[in-house]
């Protein structure tokens, strides 16, 4: 062992596809001085045993872009290293058998017309003409590839680490790293061969992450599991004839495609997930190409079906069976970005590496070199998750997770397991009155009140709680409603130099008065969107702020991150704590004069303005402020005490018509009043994309961000849009197309149950013409209409009302 300390820009650790193809990405952006330690081979954890598909029929625009990138950037690569990456361009079908899946169907076509893919949706007869060998008896529809296939997960692991050896790049195999911690602003990794300090760490370490990520303070929420795949004996139908399509069919839970002569079946059991080296533990150190005893009993109802489907396989002997350990997360998406540790990247999580490596590879790198990605990154995040997220809930949803892998991703769906994770004290009292949750960042929030123990069906079309939800906007319009929002980001900011923080990281300035509130966005360096904040200066060294809760932790670090070590400066995180009821409509005033001697005129409490009184004896944090469009009041106060608010709350209010909100008639009327949300403010934009520019002050003084933002011309247009549809709403990702080119996309979108309209926002090139746009939904286009101003109460009348 050596006793010099070497140094390098960036240490990932991992030889997987995900580290390597991250190193090769980093080298392209022209940091070179980087060392991936791998503690064997390269490939020897999961990579090498990945069956290696790379599909392009998925449900969302950004995976599709992931797996368009992977594709681009494996062929390059061979193309330059001459190195083989065993690419078979054979093209898939994805398969529908029930009415649902079909929707799906249609909604994949969407994701190739935003992304150029082509593929096109087809019948049973066009399944069978292209594999004469598959079953299409109770098949309905399918959508067909035509550039995807399967790849070598060894030979394009190795033909990416050789374009990053020939751009000077270091990979040390055999190398473990065996530990870390931090020196001065850098990080010391001691590994078998020598410490190394590194500015940069990339935690891409697969089945040994959580492990890993201990040394530096983190829970990475990863877990192992175990997936089947098979191949036969040599089918002889297979000769003499063009390679045949990977075929995925929810039916069998999984796919199957031709293995040079042979058949390779895998599959996804729904009924158990086993795992294996559970957290914290993680794998062991000495584990290297391991694989693990094949489990007859827990696939064989779905092996039979997958025999049926393609019946020349059933006949045949099994001459291998790969069961090898595969990462998971508890919602299916992988963990590429910050961890929330100074210098600490994350690339792992990943269940289809091969897949995903090459854009998850782009997408880190371009973040860590250029401060962020070309595409929205919040899906990837790893700080996504909350403190909510334990090593019990972590391994228990992940089995949840890889159970319904194979589910059809309806419109609504949600995870059951653990539910409902945090029960605050309103949760037995909504549920009594009919409430049918929906799970946000582990907590619980009605979506709509039906009959109580009501199950929610959900689909691509309206369904039966769509009239629950007009009753509840159209009581909220002429009276008052009341939504539980405990579920919320709170952080107080106190300090002489609070202020001071705030304005350099905002785009708008601060409330200039004691008491005002102001909507303020924080910006990256690139004049991008980091987050969207209320400020609410109680003083001019207390300020109180709110977001959506699943910003909470990454907002918190982001705060907290550019405090300079001589502010007076503290930043209390209330969001685990404390809870929130908004109280809006007409009604509201009234309603909450009865419970507080508060002074609730205009004159004395104007919109946008905050106070602290009293609600029932209960102090409270009074935010005059309605993200529906009303007059109404954010009352905020501590959770212990939200459930005799809400008591008192409706106890006052029952005479005045109060009802209970969900958050499907919210968002209905935050479409109505044309108000942003989190779907429109995605780290690929910036205030002047989405017609946020009153939102932008900049004259007279500085911000982060600011320098960018004024220097880059905005090449998006945000548009306020009515879909002409009766029955269908806009989800967001959907393409938009001018003379049935894709010209953008949408955001998000509702139904508006007062002014009885399809509502959404579209992105569209900048210069695009307003007229002749339509929205492509379900593989079918909706005109729709660009409006200018908000289809209810244009003029915001009603939360500045007196009455």
């Amino acid at each position: 062992m050596s006793d010099t300390i070497r140094t390098t820009q960036v240490a990932i650790i991992g030889g997987g596809i995900m580290g390597v193809a991250t190193q090769f990405q980093l080298a392209e952006n022209g940091w070179t001085d980087t060392i991936l330690f791998e503690k064997a081979e390269l490939t020897s954890g999961s990579t090498w045993h990945a069956a290696g598909q790379i599909a392009h029929a998925v449900g969302s625009r950004i995976m599709g872009w992931i797996n368009k990138t992977s594709i681009e950037t494996y062929k390059r690569v061979e193309k330059e290293t001459g190195q083989s990456i065993g690419w078979h361009e054979v093209g898939g079908f994805r398969i529908a058998t029930t009415d649902d899946e079909v929707d799906w169907m249609k909604s994949i076509m969407g994701v190739g017309k935003l992304l150029d893919l082509p593929m096109e949706l087809v019948g049973p007869e066009d399944v069978a003409k292209v594999n004469p060998f598959y079953k299409v008896d109770d098949v309905k529809a399918a959508v067909r590839t035509f550039e995807d296939g399967h790849i070598d997960p060894s030979g394009v692991t190795m033909a990416l680490a050789a374009a990053t050896r020939a751009r000077g790049a270091k990979i040390e195999r055999h190398n473990r790293v065996v530990g870390a911690s931090r020196k001065r602003d850098m990080w010391l990794l001691r590994t078998e061969k020598g410490d190394v300090l590194a500015e940069h760490v990339v935690i891409a370490a697969g089945s040994y992450a959580n492990q890993v990520g201990a040394w530096f303070g983190l829970t990475i929420p990863s877990v192992s599991c175990l997936h089947h795949y098979l191949v036969t004996d040599t089918v002889p139908e297979f000769a003499n004839r063009p390679e045949l399509p990977v075929m995925r069919d929810n039916a069998f839970g999984g796919y199957i495609r031709q293995e040079q002569r042979s058949g390779l079946i895998g599959i996804y059991e729904d009924h158990v997930c086993p795992t294996v080296w559970e957290m914290p533990d993680g794998a062991p150190w000495a584990a290297e190409n391991e694989l693990f005893e094949a489990d007859y009993d827990s696939i064989g109802d779905f092996l039979m079906i997958a025999f049926d489907k393609m019946p020349i396989l059933a006949d045949l002997g099994i001459k291998r069976v790969v069961r090898g350990a595969i990462t998971h997360t508890p919602d299916g998406g992988m963990l590429v970005g910050p961890s929330g540790v100074p210098n600490v990247w994350l690339s792992c999580g990943s269940s289809i590496g091969l897949a995903w490596g090459g854009g998850a590879g782009k997408v880190l790198a371009d973040w860590m070199v250029h401060g962020e990605a070309e595409i929205n990154t919040r899906s990837f995040d790893p700080r996504r998750y909350g403190n909510f997220a334990d090593d019990h809930f972590i391994v228990e949803r992940t089995k949840d997770e890889f159970r319904r892998r194979h589910d059809t991703p309806c419109p609504g769906k949600q995870f059951h397991s653990l539910r409902p994770l945090n029960r605050h004290q309103l949760y037995d009292r909504l549920a009594a009155k009919g409430a049918v949750f929906g799970e946000v960042a582990g907590w619980e929030r009605p979506r709509y009140f039906g009959e109580v123990g009501e199950v929610e069906q959900i689909g691509w079309g309206h369904q039966p709680w769509h009239e629950n939800a007009q009753r509840e906007a159209r009581a909220t319009r002429a009276a008052a409603g009341l939504i539980d929002l405990c579920a919320f980001a709170q952080f107080e900011i106190t300090g002489k130099d609070a202020g001071k923080l705030l304005d350099r990281l905002s785009a708008n300035k601060l409330p200039q008065k004691d008491g005002r509130m102001s909507l303020n966005h924080l910006l990256t360096d690139n004049g991008r969107f980091e987050t969207e904040i209320t400020v609410w200066r109680i003083a001019a060294d207390r300020y109180f702020t709110g977001s959506p809760i699943a910003r909470a932790n990454p907002d918190f670090d982001w705060i907290k991150s550019h405090i300079h070590p001589d502010e007076d400066i503290q930043v209390i995180n209330r969001s685990a704590n404390w809870g929130m009821l908004a109280l809006s409509g007409p009604a509201s005033r009234r309603i909450l004069s009865e419970l507080t001697d508060a002074d609730l005129t205009n004159a004395a409490f104007p919109w946008l303005s905050g106070q602290e009184i009293s609600v029932a004896g209960i102090p409270c944090y009074a935010l005059r402020v309605s993200f529906v469009g009303e007059l109404g009041w954010e009352l905020h106060a501590p959770l212990a005490q939200i459930a005799q608010l809400y008591d008192a709350l409706f106890e006052a209010g029952s005479k005045h018509g109060l009802t209970d909100l969900g958050s499907y008639a919210f968002n209905g009327m935050r479409m109505e009043k044309a108000y942003r949300a989190s779907g429109e403010l995605t780290t690929d934009v910036g205030p002047y994309d989405v017609g946020l520019d009153r939102f932008v002050v900049s004259e007279g003084r500085d911000f982060l961000g600011k320098t960018a933002l004024m220097a880059t011309e905005p090449g998006w247009e945000l548009l306020y849009a009515e879909l002409h549809s009766d029955n269908i709403d806009i989800h967001g990702g959907e393409p938009v197309l001018l003379n049935g080119q894709p010209v953008g996309l949408t955001t998000s979108g509702g139904y508006g149950y007062t002014v009885d309209k399809c509502l959404g926002w579209l992105f569209v090139r900048k210069g695009m013409p307003h007229k002749g746009l339509s929205v492509q939904i379900l593989n079918r286009n909706y005109d729709v209409t660009v409006h200018q101003a908000a289809l209810f109460d244009p003029q915001n009348l009603r939360p500045r009302s007196e009455d």
